[in-house]
C-alpha cells in the first residue's frame, strides 16, 4: 500500500465538500466585498456569482478526466448562500458585540 495514497475526490461526498468549502469561501469574501455596497447591486453581484457557479461547471467539459455536473452546480451555490450567511450572521455578532459607548480609563 502506498504511502501518500491520493485522495479520491471523484466521489460524491469528497466532490460536495469540496465544492460547498470553496464556494462558502467565495460567499463570505464576496458578502465582505459588497457589505456597503446598495440592494440592487448586491443582488446584481450575487446572480453574477451564481452564473459563475454554473459556467465554472460548463468550462469543466474542456479539461482532460473532467466532466460538468448538475449536482455540483447545486453544492456551489449551496456553498456561496452558506458563505454569505455565515458572513452575515458573524458581521451581526461582531456589531452587537461592540459597546454602545466608549468607557474612559482614568489615567
Amino acid at each position: 500500500m502506498a504511502a501518500n495514497a491520493p485522495i479520491d475526490t471523484h466521489s460524491a461526498p469528497a466532490s460536495a465538500v469540496l465544492h460547498l468549502s470553496a464556494f462558502s469561501v467565495l460567499g463570505g469574501l464576496a458578502g465582505f466585498a459588497f457589505n456597503e455596497e446598495p440592494e440592487k447591486n448586491r443582488v446584481r453581484y450575487s446572480l453574477w456569482l451564481v452564473a459563475y457557479a454554473g459556467v465554472s461547471e460548463v468550462l469543466q467539459s474542456f479539461v482532460p478526466n473532467r466532466w460538468p455536473s448538475g449536482e455540483d452546480i447545486l453544492f456551489n451555490v449551496m456553498g456561496l448562500i452558506v458563505g454569505a450567511v455565515v458572513y452575515a450572521q458573524l458581521t451581526r455578532l461582531h456589531k452587537s458585540s461592540q459597546p454602545l459607548s466608549p468607557v474612559a480609563i482614568p489615567a
